[in-house]
């Protein structure tokens, strides 16, 4: 069988997930004392950044899927599917709470001896064991803590996933050595849809869904779109016309419940930034069909010089995505006393835009490029080369 060759675009759209996500931290506050500037195009867009997370679920769920059905056709044993999981994710992760919590301390201990003005709405480290046990492990959502910085909740929810799909690939690979690699394959893919269908008709018929499968379809969507667009005759061991159909009618059924969804939650009360909010739903569904569209041309838009910037922005993301929240509140309070409000913020704006993604740079470089795969470090050296 052929290695599925990377789907580059998706870095780009990392990148792109990445910034808006920024853009939003970076506006959010600004709009809410000042609600007349709400309309503005750069600000109603920059506030609508909660669906940056949606995009990273929907390709995170592509990449787990990738992940999975490369431990299982490599014969990968299952702790080794997990310690790599473990280690992409986690040391970054620690670092940053580590720094999160530090900068907490600094500013507690300068606005109790007067050295700062008094700061609104600040972080208040827990001292229970639940809150550091649930933090330093995600577990914040299985301990009912409150996560020390307010994004860390998406990856409690990666997390989860990746446990998901974990068991699945432990099944697949039982069955792969009683059955074979082909009835392996359909176990794992049967097994992903599987729990597609039970979360969304829970959503559906009850209302709710208990943590992660009230969000298991925004990632799923991802696992589903690598199904249907890298398993061909070269890649699949036993693929066949009756697979293909199989796959795209799988797929037909998890995209109806989804609709169904949305059509039956469209009226009810919840804001943008709830993640339940159907318009999340439906945005996450366009955007599998942009990159479903996107996969056919992937290496001509590698080579576009307008894309190096993303792709770039796309190596650091997940740095990004842990650092900005430190150092974008600073930059605004320090830009607005300078005189840089109202109708002067957006410079303010852009400046916390360009501090975050500095500053998660910086981050990868000292942190988080030690600890991805030689896999990984090799694609993003053909991408610089392309």
């Amino acid at each position: 069988m052929e290695r599925i060759p990377p789907f580059r675009t998706i870095d780009a759209f990392r990148g792109l997930a990445a910034v808006w996500v920024v853009m939003n931290h970076s506006a959010s506050p600004f709009i809410g004392d000042n609600p007349r500037f709400a309309h503005e195009p750069l600000y109603f867009f920059a506030v609508r950044g909660q669906f940056g997370v949606m995009l990273f679920f929907i390709i995170s769920g592509y990449c787990i899927a990738a992940a999975a059905y490369g431990a299982l056709t490599s014969g990968k044993p299952i702790w080794r599917y997990a310690y790599e999981r473990v280690r992409r994710i986690y040391p970054p992760y620690l670092a940053a709470l580590t720094l999160s919590a530090f900068t907490t301390l600094l500013i507690g201990y300068a606005g109790a001896h007067h050295l700062i003005g008094p700061v609104h709405h600040p972080n208040v480290l827990g001292t229970s064991a639940r809150y550091w046990i649930g933090n330093l492990f995600l577990q914040q959502y299985e301990l009912n803590v409150v996560p020390l910085m307010g994004i860390f909740w998406s990856l409690c929810y990666e997390i989860a996933f990746y446990a998901v799909v974990g068991v699945w690939l432990w099944v697949a690979k039982l069955v792969t050595l009683r059955r074979g690699l082909a009835f392996g394959t359909l176990t794992l893919v049967s097994g992903i849809f599987l729990t597609t269908y039970l979360s969304l008709l829970s959503l559906i018929l009850s209302g709710g869904a208990v943590f992660p499968f009230d969000l298991w379809h925004l990632f799923s969507l991802g696992s589903i779109l690598f199904f249907l667009v890298e398993f061909n005759p070269m890649t699949v061991a036993g693929y066949s016309r009756r697979l293909r159909w199989g796959l795209n009618g799988a797929a037909a059924v998890a995209v109806s419940l989804v609709i169904v969804y949305i059509t039956i939650h469209e009226n009810d009360d919840l804001e943008l930034s709830d993640p339940h909010s159907p318009t999340r739903s439906a945005i996450s569904l366009l955007f599998l069909l942009l990159l479903a569209g996107l996969r056919r041309i992937d290496l001509r838009l590698a080579k576009s010089l307008w894309l190096r910037p993303v792709l770039w922005l796309g190596a650091c993301s997940y740095s990004i995505y842990l650092v900005h929240p430190m150092v974008v509140p600073y930059a605004s309070v320090l830009s607005r006393k300078a005189g840089l409000d109202g109708n002067l913020y957006w410079i303010t704006f852009w400046i916390q835009i360009l501090l975050g993604v500095a500053c998660g740079r910086v981050f990868y470089h000292l942190i988080e490029r030690h600890f991805i795969s030689s896999r990984q470090k090799k694609r993003l050296a053909e991408e610089r080369a392309i």
